[in-house]
């Protein structure tokens, strides 16, 4: 009987997003589309418990982490696979710059944690020198590690 309400349940919710005009992929890429705010959020509570000040989210770099996400799937490297520097993709107006990369992570919270765990990419994060962060998450399917996450920070 449990098996049936719960089968039953799952068919209403299915009928009801349909019903909505929803499709399961438009729920799951408003999720998507949640990941950079949420990337930001975890990262700043990551900054404050060592006193730094919060990044603030800066749209220019998160379209040279775009830029950069789509790349990966090719070469995974802070080289860009023309063979110039990451830096290279950014906005150039005379800051400090900073790159974390990472592949395979599914959500926010994987990421972070991911990059709190390697000294490297936890000195981006923690660094004071960072006043504003673009992050972005691709999704290639036919690729090794099929999620891509990219943060560019500016000073």
């Amino acid at each position: 009987m449990k098996r049936i309400l719960a089968g039953l349940a799952i068919i209403i919710l299915v009928a009801a997003i349909n019903l909505a005009g929803i499709s399961a992929q438009a729920v799951q890429k408003q999720d998507v589309n949640k990941f950079p705010m949420e990337v930001l959020r975890l990262v700043n509570i990551e900054r404050a418990k060592v006193g730094v000040a919060p990044l603030n989210f800066a749209k220019d770099l998160a379209s040279s982490a775009y830029v950069r996400a789509r790349e990966l799937p090719y070469k995974f490297s802070h080289t860009r696979p023309n063979g110039t520097k990451c830096f290279t993709a950014m906005p150039q107006i005379g800051h400090v710059l900073g790159e974390n990369l990472a592949g395979g992570q599914m959500t926010p919270k994987q990421v972070v944690q991911a990059w709190m765990d390697s000294k490297t990419h936890r000195d981006n994060i923690l660094s004071k020198k960072f006043k504003e962060m673009g992050v972005v998450y691709y999704y290639q399917s036919n690729s090794k590690f099929k999620h891509y996450w990219v943060q560019h920070f500016r000073g």
